[in-house]
């Protein structure tokens, strides 16, 4: 009896530390969403102001130094901003960040295509990394 739980551990043990390093593999280190804030016209573009949640996906404390984000259609430089935050295994934090977009990218958000966010971190003791993550949309708040 011992020997079956003992076994049965094992496997559980295994099977999840095989779909942490599978998705560490497939670089889903770390996952987004985000809720627009304010929105501001300025002409061919907006500003628009982001609550961005990042959540650390891995087994390891991750250094958030950089994000950006990126014109699906447009090449060129991404709207980019410095960021700094601490990531402790499966924590989150939030942001509010300010990006300067093209109207018609900010139309495409409105019509389901979701914002790509390039994200450079450093893995405690490692070397910095750089992933394109697709935001999920959150739902609006609503006013109290």
């Amino acid at each position: 009896m011992m020997t079956y739980r003992v076994r049965l551990l094992a496997l559980a043990l295994f099977l999840s530390l095989t779909a942490a390093t599978a998705a560490r593999a497939a670089g889903n280190e770390v996952i987004g969403s985000y809720r627009v804030v304010q929105v501001t016209d300025l002409g061919p573009e907006v500003r628009v102001t982001l609550h961005i949640r990042l959540l650390n996906n891995s087994l390891q404390e991750l250094s958030i130094t950089r994000i950006a984000l990126r014109d699906m259609h447009r090449g060129g430089k991404p709207a980019e901003s410095s960021a700094w935050a601490r990531l402790q295994p499966r924590e989150g934090t939030t942001v509010e960040q300010q990006f300067v977009v093209p109207r018609a990218e900010y139309q495409r958000w409105s019509k389901g295509t979701r914002p790509m966010l390039q994200v450079a971190f450093q893995p405690a003791g490692g070397r910095e990394v750089m992933r394109t993550i697709h935001l999920r949309r959150l739902p609006a708040r609503r006013p109290q």
